[in-house]
């Protein structure tokens, strides 16, 4: 990748806001290896990474309000289990800025008040948001399997690139749940036995 590429990528919000997590990611992942002294060094950088990521989320009320507002005129016309899989998802993520942004200004000391029960509740509605869009991403693959014997070679090819970017999605939604998991305060899996 030259540096015309990281730059193009680095100009974007989506570019940063990838970059900005994969670096986070990543020094928590290195943390368990560094040596002692190392570790807390690292774990305050992730920190960082991770309030930046925080910090830019604020200004994603309107940009995802107008988001929102385009996909409720756009769910019209199909199934009612997907539109009401796609309203839902929509109602959980814009409940889910305003908490993480008040649970921000309680860390913050903007607003008075203990901020832990609104980062643990932002933290579910981000993991309902996932569940819900591994479910709809489901529900259309299972859709385009219904399609796909009816189809052309033209329209099979298509589909197949809607199916395959669908997958994708699954994948990239359970990973990030498995992350939402792992950051829950109370882990069954923590637990010795």
């Amino acid at each position: 990748m030259g540096l015309q590429e990281i730059v193009t990528v680095l100009e974007t919000y989506r570019g940063r806001e990838k970059t900005l997590r994969t670096v986070q990611y990543g020094l928590l992942l290195l943390t368990p290896l560094a040596k002692e002294n190392t570790r807390t060094a690292l774990q305050t950088v992730s920190s960082q990474f991770g309030m930046a990521r925080v910090i830019l989320r604020l200004f994603d009320d309107l940009p995802m309000l107008q988001y929102s507002w385009s996909c409720i005129r756009s769910t019209k016309g199909k199934d009612t289990f997907l539109r009401c899989l796609e309203l839902t998802n929509i109602a959980v993520d814009q409940l889910y800025f305003p908490l993480e942004h008040i649970a921000w200004a309680r860390d913050m000391k903007v607003l008075k008040g203990n901020s832990a029960s609104l980062w643990h509740a932002s933290l579910l509605l981000w993991g309902l948001s996932l569940v819900l869009t591994i479910v709809r991403s489901l529900r259309h693959i299972y859709s385009m399997k219904q399609q796909t014997k009816e189809n052309t070679t033209e329209e099979r090819d298509r589909v197949d690139a809607m199916y395959k970017a669908e997958l994708l999605t699954v994948i990239m939604q359970a990973a990030n749940l498995l992350n939402a998991l792992n950051w829950m305060p109370r882990r069954p899996w923590t637990k010795p036995f």
